[in-house]
């Protein structure tokens, strides 16, 4: 599945979900974001979500709904992994504690080394699916 999306960053590029990532966390709000940047993520906090980005993570929760359950609060953000790699990140709170975290990367290959991280200072992965670039080898002959 992909849409057309225009940013600050990426204007008129086709973005489609590589990876899905689900979390328990129940840790602060501020406590989870500080994971998130020592895991090597950016908040892009000029950056809003804006409503082709939200169907993503509306797309996500929709299909995971039975691993994610019910929350009263919701808040999404957008970050940044190395060079300009976007995974859009949706807390689900309850009160000011994030209970668990859904990351959607819109990148091949970006969320395996950020699950590992996160999974490195406690965080709980409850479900991880990425798809991977396949290098195809091409053959050329003389004939």
């Amino acid at each position: 599945m992909f849409l057309k999306h225009s940013t600050a960053l990426d204007m008129g590029i086709e973005m489609r979900i590589y990876g899905i990532a689900i979390f328990e966390v129940n840790k602060d709000l501020d406590v989870v974001i500080l994971d998130l940047e020592n895991a090597g993520l950016h908040r892009l906090e000029y950056m809003e979500i804006d409503p082709d980005l939200a169907t993503y993570l509306d797309m996500a929760e929709e299909e995971f709904g039975d691993t994610l359950g019910r929350y009263r609060t919701i808040k999404d953000y957008v970050f940044e992994y190395e060079n300009e790699r976007l995974v859009l990140i949706r807390f689900f709170m309850q009160g000011k504690r994030v209970g668990k975290v859904l990351l959607v990367s819109l990148r091949a290959g970006t969320l395996r080394s950020i699950v590992k991280r996160l999974e490195n200072i406690g965080w709980n992965r409850l479900f991880m699916f990425e798809i991977k670039r396949l290098m195809r080898s091409i053959k050329y002959t003389d004939h």
